[in-house]
C-alpha cells in the first residue's frame, strides 16, 4: 500500500514539473531564450542602420538599427549594446518564438567622427555591428544622386513584409530599390502618407555608383487594394505599387527548373562532416511568382542537414529566395536535396568535405 501511494506521489510530481516546463516554454510572462543571428566572425546578420549619426547631435527615434533574434522560448527580453563614443543602443519588450526583427534605438550623442563597433548582448550570446559618425555641417555634405527608374516606375528589386489592413507596419516592411550616386554625402528619400502608410529612408552614401537602398514603411493600412506610392529626393521622383489584403494568403509560384534540377541554385558557406552549419550556409534559388502571398520552401533532412525559407512575396515575376541551412553533416560525400514549395519540386546537390 505504501509503495502504491509513493508511486502515485512520484507520478503526480512528474506531471507537475512537466506541466511547469511546458508552461515555461510557452508563457510570454517569462524571460525569453534565443540567439542573435550572426556570421561566423560574430557580426550581426543582417543589420540595417537607420539615421545619420553626426558629431555632437543628440540622437532621436530616427536613429536605430534592426537586427534579428531566433527565439526558442517566447517571453520578455532586453537587448543592449555597450556605450561607445558617447552613445549606445537598447530595446526591451516581449517576443514570441521564431525569427524576430528587433529594433534597437540609439541614445546619447556622438562625441567624435569615425567608425564605432558596438557589441550587443541577448542572454548569453552577442554579435557586433558598425556605425559611421560624420562631422556636421558641410563636412558631411549632401549626396548627389538619382532614383532608379525616375521619373517613372522605381527600379524595385524586392518588397518584403506583410501588408494587411489593420496591421501596423514593422521593421520587416521594406522596399528595396536602386539609386545612382554621383556625389557622396547624406541623403533623405521620402513620400506622402497614402492609405495610412508612408515610405522613406535617410543615411549616408560613402561610395559613388549604382547601389541598393531600403525604404522603410510606417503607419497602419486603412483599406484593401492597390495603392501607388511616389517617393522623391527633391530632385527626382519615381513610384511603386503596394497591394494591401484583408488576410494573408498563400503565394502562387514555381521553382525555377521544376521538376528537374533547380535553375542557377547557388550554395554559400562550407560543408564539413561533423561541423554544424551556421548563418553562412545558405542555398540561393530562383522562383517565378504569379500572385503575391506567403511562401514556405523546404527540403527533407539529408545526411543530417536540411534547408528552408519562409516569407512573403509582394511582387510578381522572377526573384531569388535564400534558404537557410541547419543541422550537422554526418559523413562526407555528395548528396541530392529535393526542394518543395508552391506545389512543385526541383533538386540541387551539396558536397560535404
Amino acid at each position: 500500500m505504501k509503495f502504491s501511494i509513493l508511486t502515485v506521489s512520484v507520478f503526480a510530481a512528474f506531471l507537475f514539473f512537466a506541466g511547469c516546463k511546458k508552461l515555461e516554454e510557452t508563457n510570454p510572462g517569462g524571460v525569453s531564450v534565443g540567439t542573435l543571428k550572426d556570421t561566423a566572425t560574430g557580426a550581426c546578420l543582417p543589420v540595417t542602420v537607420h539615421g545619420i549619426f553626426i558629431v555632437d547631435s543628440v540622437l532621436t527615434s530616427e536613429h536605430y538599427v534592426d537586427i534579428q533574434a531566433d527565439v526558442v522560448i517566447g517571453g520578455t527580453f532586453e537587448i543592449k549594446s555597450d556605450t561607445i563614443n558617447g552613445y549606445s543602443f537598447n530595446k526591451t519588450g516581449t517576443v514570441g518564438t521564431g525569427l524576430n526583427v528587433i529594433r534597437l534605438y540609439a541614445g546619447g550623442k556622438p562625441l567624435a567622427a569615425g567608425i564605432n563597433v558596438f557589441t550587443i548582448t541577448y542572454g548569453l550570446n552577442s554579435c557586433t555591428f558598425a556605425i559611421t559618425v560624420y562631422t556636421g555641417g558641410s563636412g558631411s555634405g549632401t549626396a548627389l544622386y538619382t532614383l532608379g527608374g525616375a521619373p517613372g516606375n522605381c527600379s524595385v528589386s524586392s518588397i518584403s513584409g506583410n501588408y494587411v489592413v489593420g496591421q501596423a507596419m514593422n521593421p520587416a516592411n521594406l522596399v528595396e530599390m536602386t539609386v545612382n550616386v554621383t556625389g557622396t554625402g547624406t541623403y533623405i528619400i521620402s513620400g506622402p502618407v497614402i492609405n495610412g502608410v508612408s515610405f522613406g529612408v535617410s543615411g549616408v552614401f560613402t561610395n559613388p555608383g549604382i547601389q541598393n537602398i531600403f525604404l522603410a514603411a510606417t503607419g497602419t493600412p486603412l483599406a484593401a487594394g492597390l495603392f501607388n506610392y511616389p517617393v522623391t529626393n527633391t530632385t527626382t521622383t519615381c513610384n511603386f505599387p503596394i497591394t494591401y489584403t484583408v488576410t494573408i494568403t498563400n503565394a502562387n509560384y514555381t521553382l525555377s527548373g521544376s521538376p528537374g534540377i533547380c535553375t542557377s541554385a547557388a550554395l554559400t558557406g562550407t560543408y564539413t562532416a561533423g561541423t554544424p552549419l551556421n548563418a553562412t550556409n545558405t542555398a540561393v534559388i530562383n522562383v517565378t511568382v504569379t500572385s503575391p502571398g506567403i511562401y514556405i520552401i523546404t527540403t527533407p533532412t539529408v545526411n543530417g542537414i536540411s534547408f528552408s525559407a519562409t516569407g512573403t512575396f509582394n511582387i510578381t515575376g522572377t526573384q531569388q529566395v535564400i534558404l537557410n541551412g541547419t543541422g550537422t553533416p554526418a559523413v562526407a560525400g555528395t548528396f541530392g536535396f529535393p526542394l518543395t514549395g508552391g506545389g512543385n519540386t526541383c533538386n540541387f546537390s551539396v558536397t560535404c568535405n
